[in-house]
């Protein structure tokens, strides 16, 4: 018996339906692969364009600190040609004159002691910066008499004082006793301190090295060099000891490393290093040195 109208009507529409159904559901299939696809383009362009923007800013950065670099490079070089030029010259004269016989060969031949000294001081420095560059400076501690120190590097210097008609005298107190430290570097703090208040301290200044005991129960040793020069103003003092701090000075004596050296080696002991000044009325640098247990014995009187 044949089907009446009504059910093929119902059969065709059964199927329009299913086919609705079939086609909807590939049309959200497709939509919801198109989605992702999009989002996974989108999310891949934003990582692209942050890691360009990482990259471009890593060589900005990249090309600010090479482009600094070579600029405090240039500017050392310069400094260290014009400080070893100095010394050379003055070599170069004396060695001059004593070809030609003076009367006063001791003050020639001091003369170029002390513009070798500087040189090889220089020299020293320039290989002191490299090992603390690249953490390879090392401290020989043994037990060490703080007077002895400070005695031999002010008979040192003498010389160089004298030269400039500045007093230099030392003032060891008994009480400062021993202290474990590198005896060397101590003296190269010192030497550094010292030779920086001869250089800004005028003809008939003073030059003073001493020590004290200091520490809630005396468990350090202070050692200060204090002289009667021009002073620091306050905006250096926060930078005296970093690298290079003098460099655009324009009235630059010396390359800017001894006190950044004198610091590294003293906070190396461990220590602490700082100054004392007001234009005008001198500077007083102080540094301190640990009296460890057990490495503690009073110096005897002499």
């Amino acid at each position: 018996m044949g089907r009446s109208g009504a059910e093929r009507q119902a059969e065709g529409d059964e199927r329009l339906r299913v086919e609705r159904e079939t086609t909807d559901e590939a049309i959200d299939a497709e939509r919801l692969r198109a989605d992702v696809a999009t989002e996974m383009g989108r999310t891949h362009h934003q990582a692209s364009a942050k890691s360009s923007a990482e990259l471009l800013s890593q060589e900005q950065e990249s090309h600010q600190k090479t482009k600094a670099t070579l600029t405090t490079r240039e500017e050392f070089l310069a400094i260290v040609s014009h400080d070893l030029r100095n010394p050379l010259n003055n070599i170069s004269m004396a060695a001059q004159n004593l070809l030609e016989e003076p009367n006063d060969v001791k003050e020639l031949a001091s003369s170029i002691n002390r513009s070798t000294g500087e040189m090889l001081g220089l020299i020293q420095d320039l290989l002191d910066v490299e090992r603390i560059a690249v953490g390879k400076l090392t401290l020989h501690i043994e037990q060490h008499d703080v007077n002895e120190i400070i005695k031999q590097a002010v008979e040192q210097l003498q010389g160089a004082a004298a030269s400039k008609g500045v007093t230099l005298e030392a003032e060891p107190q008994d009480v400062c006793g021993y202290v474990v430290c590198d005896r060397s570097r101590v003296r190269q703090v010192l030497s550094n301190l010292i030779g920086n208040a001869i250089k800004f301290t005028p003809a008939k200044g003073q030059i003073c090295v001493s020590c004290r005991r200091t520490g809630p129960e005396g468990e350090k040793v202070q050692i200060s060099v204090s002289d009667t020069g021009e002073g620091i103003a306050p905006e250096k003092i926060e930078t005296i000891f970093e690298r290079f701090s003098q460099i655009h000075n324009q009235d630059r004596r010396g390359i800017g490393l001894g006190l950044y050296i004198a610091k590294m080696m003293v906070e190396e002991h461990p220590g602490r290093i700082w100054v004392e000044s007001k234009l005008g009325e001198g500077s007083t640098f102080h540094f301190t040195l640990p009296l460890r247990s057990g490495a503690i014995h009073e110096a005897k009187p002499q």
